[in-house]
């Protein structure tokens, strides 16, 4: 593991964006860090981005169609070449979390076979892997790279958690802290963005029961 490549998928959260921008730091020295950000049908983010010579920012990626945070991320996991955090746009990284991820992974898993999930420390109840740093020897387990089953729309991680398990390649870094601003616990935090997500919700979560119903494991069961 050389690189890691950080990736955000972002809709109408300029604010959001900038306060999840401004947490990430790390000091792992022979490491270097690519940020991809994806503006989901949101060109007027990806212009700010684009003029706003941010020295972080590796790439911005417009999709002219909304499209979901799956869809978003898929695009980029297809082409990294080298192991993976996949973040959102309403979080931060506290401080050493992203060095203690890369630890974590070094030591767990030496081959890039894994993943470490990232602790979320500010309340409410999520996925080991909702926010997770992804080795590239476990991401090539996947079809074409894309990470997430390509039917959901917002709630995919649960099979990242389900094949991590399944193998013995998951491990949660309760160092690798961040905090999560979801309106479950911060009702301030409620945007358009969390409205959507949550009518998608209906239509994943009945992905998810049909598909455990039938044992499938995105990246295991099926090629």
């Amino acid at each position: 593991m050389k690189n890691i490549n950080i990736i955000i998928p972002t809709r109408n959260r300029w604010e959001k964006l900038q306060r999840c921008l401004r947490s990430i730091s790390f000091e792992t020295p022979d490491i270097t860090m690519n940020l991809t950000i994806v503006c989901d049908g949101d060109r007027e983010t990806a212009l700010k981005l684009m003029l706003s010579n941010n020295d972080l920012i590796t790439q911005v990626v417009y999709v002219k169609r909304h499209s979901g945070s799956v869809y978003c991320r898929n695009l980029v996991t297809q082409t990294v070449e080298d192991a993976l955090i996949y973040a959102t746009d309403d979080m931060e990284f506290l401080e050493g979390s992203i060095d203690a991820a890369i630890n974590s992974m070094r030591e767990h898993f030496p081959d890039d076979d894994g993943v470490i999930g990232f602790n979320v420390v500010n309340g409410g109840k999520f996925s080991p892997t909702a926010f997770a740093l992804v080795g590239q020897k476990f991401l090539k387990r996947y079809p074409n790279r894309k990470l997430f089953y390509p039917e959901y729309s917002h709630f995919s991680c649960q099979e990242i958690n389900y094949l991590g398990d399944k193998l013995g390649k998951l491990h949660l870094e309760v160092e690798a802290k961040i905090n999560h601003y979801h309106p479950s616990k911060f009702r301030e935090e409620r945007d358009e963005t969390h409205d959507v997500a949550r009518i998608n919700h209906v239509r994943d979560r009945e992905i998810t029961q049909e598909r455990r119903s039938k044992s499938l494991i995105w990246g295991d069961s099926e090629k």
